[in-house]
């Protein structure tokens, strides 16, 4: 039953409305489980439907946080009040820690994860793929484990939805991605030298450019992600000897 409820969140935006947003969407996706748990009660069967069928609202992939925590509410035969309050209460941080991690943080930087790859010589259909790998790795875990995380801990889901540290990842992942701005932005500066400006004023200002960038990129991004920045700096010379060769 978790896995058919997992497979059925994938759409649980399907049936977005401005009114009811992602309610009905919700209501998809528990359907099988409320069938299948008040089977031998029809009228708690159509309490169920009608408490499930109003307004809620999740970032998507946050989802199965809310989705577990209500199919164990369910399970454990809860109030309905206290399933309806708390389907009131869990939207707005899903709403909120959803975004500011995913939209903000996690697609930006793996764009520019991709965008520097194949400024570097990775060719075009592998770093499609490595936009697609990676930007996707993350919210299928996490979606996973919120389902799970919902279903073990119930109506006390916030437990596992602090220890999953979202903010403090949307925290690195974002800095993570100033420190690709600035090997991005660096490397198209450096790359636009023409070689007939090699001993000119304009040269000297475009490598000064390019190493502000790169070394503010490096300095903003060392903060939070903790990488000593001997290792930071073998990683941008390898980057730039196959770029350079490739090139």
């Amino acid at each position: 039953m978790k896995a058919r409820l997992f497979r059925r969140l994938f759409l649980i935006q399907g049936l977005w409305n401005y009114r009811t947003l992602l309610g009905p969407g919700m209501l998809w996706a528990l359907l099988p489980l409320l069938r299948s748990e008040y089977r031998n009660d029809a009228e708690a069967l159509e309490a169920a439907l009608e408490r499930h069928s109003g307004l809620f609202n999740a970032h998507p992939y946050l989802a199965g946080f809310a989705a577990g925590a209500l199919a164990r509410m369910e399970v454990d035969r809860e109030p309905g009040s206290m399933i309806q309050r708390f389907r009131e209460v869990i939207r707005g941080p899903l709403g909120s820690l959803g975004d500011r991690f995913f939209w903000a943080a996690w697609l930006p930087t793996t764009i520019l994860l991709a965008g520097a790859a194949g400024l570097m010589g990775l060719p075009a259909p592998l770093t499609i793929f490595l936009f697609l790998g990676v930007y996707n790795a993350a919210h299928l875990v996490v979606r996973w484990q919120g389902l799970e995380a919902g279903w073990i801990h119930g109506r006390g889901v916030a437990e596992g939805l602090a220890r999953m540290g979202l903010p403090d990842h949307a925290e690195r992942t974002g800095r993570g991605g100033v420190m690709l701005l600035g090997l991005v932005l660096g490397w198209v500066v450096v790359r636009a030298l023409d070689p007939d400006l090699m001993h000119t004023g304009t040269a000297i200002l475009l490598v000064g450019s390019g190493g502000f960038l790169f070394v503010a990129g490096i300095l903003r991004g060392r903060e939070s992600t903790g990488w000593p920045p001997a290792f930071i700096l073998f990683v941008i010379v390898a980057l730039f000897g196959w770029g350079w060769i490739s090139g």
